[in-house]
């Protein structure tokens, strides 16, 4: 019986090298390359009927996710192992909502959505349950991050080094704060302080009611996000690291997390963070051994990160769609299209609201 097992083995084929981009559109290409002693491929999609394959396919496929599997004919009519490769067919874009402008921040607060127009300097309200622009709030300068709690709505602003308040109530600017520099990110942490990150190195606290700046935290690089309603708070910076900030004490709570280049948005899940970075990487980080347990390679530059309850919603910046990631293993399990240059993402109820930069616009993706 060891004799026959170890003829069979040196007859078999051995199997071929399947490779596919991770998400594509239809027609999606597969190569299949085979090895020495092969005389013909066979390949199925999600275990249908098995085909002939070539080394270099077109696929047309529907939206989802779906199993490429390969294998190899040998010269007596031997079948190699199978070798398989999951591949991702981004959904359609949704109707978009228009908003105007540059969106670049995103925020939900009591039945409403809030947008920071990055360009033209307004703060825009929208009604998800009727997808309607409500006001459209002067701020003026370049805006940058935005967030919202029952203190009101706060949005920085880049170039005047501002963090301004609009009353959600009256729908118009209710303060101005000088914190100096570039002021990017803002975070509440659980003692009702507002935190605003800045491009130039540091993160300031900023008392709510008396709106003064109560404290400045020195960073080793400019703080690019933050993760907002939290204790401590986590802070992404350009060098690529992760800090935890004690909004207590305002002082940084250990050592930095080497994620990569450029982290830009940050989100909680039951199973530690995911963050993304610039550089196109998507990155799961336990808290409490402060260690990067998964890394996934994006299909371009990393935006907003959302947490969905049942996957990591990732926006890809350059790519025009966002991808939806398993939160244990990374696997693609999801990916929707976008307008032009997706950045930050919020859920509210069952829709994932993705802000679209480039195309003036928000993407309403229904997950439910």
């Amino acid at each position: 019986m060891l004799a026959l097992a170890l003829v069979a083995l040196v007859l078999a084929v051995p199997p071929p090298t399947v490779t596919a981009a991770p998400v594509q559109g239809s027609p999606v290409l597969v190569r299949i390359t085979p090895r020495a002693g092969t005389t013909r491929l066979l390949c199925t999609v999600d275990r249908l009927r098995p085909r002939t394959c070539r080394r270099t396919n077109r696929l047309k496929l529907a939206p989802g996710r779906h199993v490429i599997t390969a294998w190899a004919i040998g010269r007596r009519g031997r079948a190699s192992a199978k070798r398989s490769v999951t591949v991702v067919v981004p959904r359609p874009a949704p109707a978009a909502v228009e908003v105007g402008g540059q969106p670049v921040g995103i925020a939900a607060f009591d039945s409403s959505l809030w947008v920071s127009d990055g360009s033209g300097g307004n703060v825009v309200r929208i009604d998800p349950a009727t997808h309607a622009v409500v006001a459209r709030i002067p701020v003026g300068g370049q805006l940058g991050g935005i967030a919202a709690n029952e203190t009101g709505v706060w949005v920085s602003v880049f170039d005047t080094g501002e963090l301004v308040r609009v009353d959600p109530v009256l729908n118009e600017v209710a303060g101005r704060i000088a914190v100096g520099g570039r002021p990017t990110a803002i975070a509440f942490d659980t003692h009702g302080a507002v935190w605003v990150g800045n491009l130039d190195g540091r993160v300031s606290r900023v008392d709510p009611t008396a709106r003064v700046v109560t404290k400045t935290v020195p960073l080793a690089s400019g703080a690019s996000s933050l993760l907002s309603v939290a204790d401590p708070i986590w802070i992404g910076l350009q060098d690529g690291s992760l800090v935890p900030l004690d909004p207590g004490a305002g002082t940084l709570a250990g050592a930095a997390i080497a994620v990569s280049p450029d982290v830009d948005a940050i989100a909680r899940t039951p199973v530690g963070l995911w963050v993304s970075t610039f550089d196109g990487l998507a990155a799961r980080v336990n808290v409490a051994t402060r260690r990067v347990v998964r890394r996934v390679r994006l299909p371009g530059r990393g935006g907003g990160v959302a947490w969905s309850g049942h996957a990591v919603w990732v926006s890809v910046y350059d790519r025009g769609f966002a991808v939806a990631l398993d939160p244990l293993t990374g696997a693609y399990l999801d990916a929707v299209r976008t307008g032009g240059q997706p950045r930050e993402s919020v859920l509210v109820g069952d829709t994932l609201w993705i802000v679209d930069q480039a195309a003036g616009a928000l993407t309403p993706v229904a997950l439910g």
